[in-house]
């Protein structure tokens, strides 16, 4: 499979990076051909009329002193030729062509020259054109007619015809460069392809093989991958999320363990009491004393599993609520009544401090009653003999916000983040209260969750143990 993947990912990177090198190669190659082409051509230009206007000059001169030979012009024109490699006309109003010799074959103007651009020079103008001249180039030849003027007046047209080879060569020597440098770029891409292919593949397998692992129950895996793109976030991600479900399995473990304690315990109890009474260990005068222990163990088995199912049909979504409208602090002094034997015994000090305000409540008053409930059992569990409780109601915000503290002590941040969690129990709880089971603020979480409101804890040395919830009024 890895040498698929590495085939599939190879491919798929070398065909783009060799398309981005092939279509910049391309546009570099037109772009530098086009612009060597024209700069040579301009300056082959600027060379032939500045020949053109010496030509001038020399025979403006001979014209002076009143000799003009032309078998001097010819001779010149050859020596011309040879030095600027041009084919050299001129050409007087009476037809005379000269092409280093006198030349009577006037087909030869009409083939290469037509008479438009033969009279634009007359007219005094200089013409710059590029073609094929018959007979004389087999390559593109660039010509340029230039005036030659007595008193202002033109006189002779001058046709200069040079071939430009050299540019074509140069063209195709850059051609030859870029194409070199197209092959070498190419060798390139493969050479990189190939190894950032391998690398990204390997990561992949790695990654691979972790959700696998975490896929058979092994959430200890952990990738090695030091990248600062999306390779390196999809990693960080799942380091984090290997991270969680190894600590919601080492919660869940825990849950379970403290779970079939808390099932044994009763077990062991009802087993224990209701085996004594049929062997006749009780006596019958105090079998009704451990009857209603038998009773009250059945009691905790029916609650803890109605809690298990409570909340695992809240986080399915299931919570049907029926929201009515209540008085929030004659909820919590009901809820509170409920205490009153646990309190007296621990001789706990009840601090209660309701709003002014006459706000009502809006949310579904049994659920509601069901988180105070939990919220008053944990304090009261938690905190110490001769301890303070406050419960405390404020109008906030256009809230209700419900709090409840204790002078518990603080508790560790590291547990106090995932105290909401279904998992959870607190270590100490074992030695404070064996009837805990570590559901009770996971069903208040979901809940306010249902209300679409929001609860929070906070815990310091000083302050104790703080849980503040919202709600609707």
């Amino acid at each position: 499979m890895e040498g698929k993947m590495l085939k599939s990912l190879f491919s798929k990177l070398l065909v783009i990076y060799i398309s981005i090198i092939l279509v910049g190669f391309i546009l570099i190659a037109f772009g530098m051909s086009e612009t060597v082409e024209n700069y040579f051509i301009e300056k082959k230009e600027e060379t032939l009329i500045k020949q053109a206007k010496k030509i001038e000059r020399e025979y403006k001169k001979a014209y002076k002193t009143g000799v003009i030979d032309t078998d001097r012009i010819n001779f010149e024109m050859e020596a011309l030729n040879r030095y600027l490699n041009a084919k050299i006309w001129l050409i007087n109003r009476d037809g005379e062509i000269y092409v280093n010799s006198r030349i009577e074959d006037i087909s030869i103007l009409d083939e290469n020259l037509k008479y438009k651009e033969i009279n634009k020079v007359f007219n005094g103008e200089i013409l710059k054109r590029q073609g094929y001249f018959k007979r004389f180039y087999d390559e593109p030849v660039l010509t340029i007619g230039y005036p030659i003027k007595l008193n202002n007046e033109v006189v002779f047209a001058l046709f200069m015809h040079s071939s430009i080879p050299e540019i074509n060569q140069t063209v195709s020597d850059i051609l030859m460069i870029i194409i070199m440098a197209l092959l070498i770029s190419t060798l390139i891409a493969v050479i990189l392809v190939f190894f950032m292919s391998k690398n990204i593949t390997n990561q992949i397998k790695d990654l691979n093989e972790g959700v696998k692992l975490i896929s058979q129950g092994n959430f200890e895996k952990r990738l090695k991958i030091n990248r600062k793109d999306e390779l390196g976030e999809l990693a960080k991600g799942f380091n984090d999320m290997a991270k969680d479900l190894n600590k919601l399995e080492e919660l869940r473990r825990k849950f379970i363990s403290n779970l079939s304690h808390d099932l044994r315990s009763p077990l062991t109890s009802i087993n224990g009491y209701v085996n004594a009474i049929l062997d006749g260990t009780i006596d019958d005068d105090k079998q009704d004393k451990y009857l209603k222990i038998v009773r009250d163990e059945s009691k905790r088995l029916t609650n803890l599993t109605n809690d298990i199912l409570d909340l695992s049909k809240m986080q399915s979504g299931e919570l049907d609520l029926k929201k009515e409208r209540f008085n929030i602090n004659e909820v919590i002094i009901n809820e509170l009544d409920k205490f009153e034997d646990r309190i007296y015994d621990k001789d706990i000090n009840i601090v209660v401090n309701f709003m002014k305000e006459k706000k009502e409540a809006l949310g579904d008053i049994n659920h509601i009653k069901r988180v105070i409930y939990n919220l008053l059992d944990n304090a009261i569990k938690f905190v110490d003999c001769k301890g303070d409780i406050e419960i405390k109601t404020e109008y906030k915000n256009k809230k209700i916000n419900v709090s409840i503290r204790n002078t518990f002590g603080e508790i560790p941040k590291k547990e106090l983040k995932h105290i909401f969690n279904r998992f959870n129990k607190l270590d100490v709880s074992r030695g404070k209260d064996k009837h805990g089971s570590g559901l009770g603020l996971a069903i208040v979480k979901e809940i306010i969750k249902a209300h679409d409101e929001d609860i929070k804890v906070t815990s310091n040395k000083n302050l104790g143990v703080i849980f503040t919830f919202t709600l609707e009024t």
